[in-house]
């Protein structure tokens, strides 16, 4: 009975056992981080494509030349951003829409059809 009571207050190992516990929790932690890092660079990527069409459109007032700009950007930063469509208000002044697709990286691989919808919006003038 001794044996056990002098057992029971030690505390070696424990400092171990504390963290091997904290271990999944911090790994938890990154992997949030990382995605949500992720998203914002999906986000950026889609204002950058919204602001390079309404550049392209503003020098050109050519549509189609506009979006390929704007697909060249979407297309360049991987396959976690799904283009959609671009939309534009034609005139003097315009309102350029993006609209993408971002998949999250590593809860699609629990949930597949989990995606984020995002639309940017850049507003400009042609150059005449």
């Amino acid at each position: 009975m001794e044996f056990i009571k002098k057992c029971l207050k030690k505390e070696e190992g424990s400092a171990t056992i504390e963290f091997l516990g904290i271990i999944p929790l911090a790994i938890l932690f990154i992997v949030i981080f990382i995605e949500f890092v992720a998203a914002i660079h999906a986000v950026a990527v889609v204002e950058s494509a919204a602001n390079e069409y309404a550049n392209v459109y503003a020098m050109t007032k050519d549509a189609s030349e506009a979006n390929e700009a704007a697909n060249n950007i979407l297309n360049s930063s991987g396959d976690h951003i799904q283009p959609g469509a671009i939309s534009v208000t034609s005139g003097k002044e315009f309102t350029a829409t993006v609209n993408a697709t971002i998949d999250l990286m590593f809860l699609s691989n629990y949930f597949p059809n989990l995606k984020v919808p995002y639309s940017a919006t850049a507003y400009g003038r042609v150059i005449e």
